[in-house]
């Protein structure tokens, strides 16, 4: 594990400690300001990843509701998991 990889898992680690900075940074033997240059760092890289980020289905999103607007204007809510009667309402119009 490199400088870079170390630090980084220092700062993770800082975030699930629920520590301040200083706290974390007394605990670990770090500088304070040499671990503030890593949190800046580590949020830049997360910045600049622009990839995809893992999202959790909500609890409350349990059910599964579907809406299904027709070109006349009338709207439908439905709440249902069986795609064939989902499919005849919205070959309906």
């Amino acid at each position: 594990m490199d400088k870079n990889e170390f630090m980084l898992s220092r700062v993770e680690s800082w975030k699930q400690s629920g520590l301040s900075q200083q706290a974390y940074c007394d605990q670990a033997g770090i500088k304070l300001g040499t671990f503030s240059y890593w949190i800046r760092k580590s949020k830049n890289e997360e910045a600049q990843s622009g990839g995809f980020i893992a999202l959790k289905k909500p609890v409350f999103a349990l059910e599964n509701k579907y809406e299904i607007v027709y070109p006349n204007g009338v709207v439908l809510r439905v709440d249902t998991d069986n795609l064939s009667e989902l499919s005849a309402l919205v070959n309906l119009y």
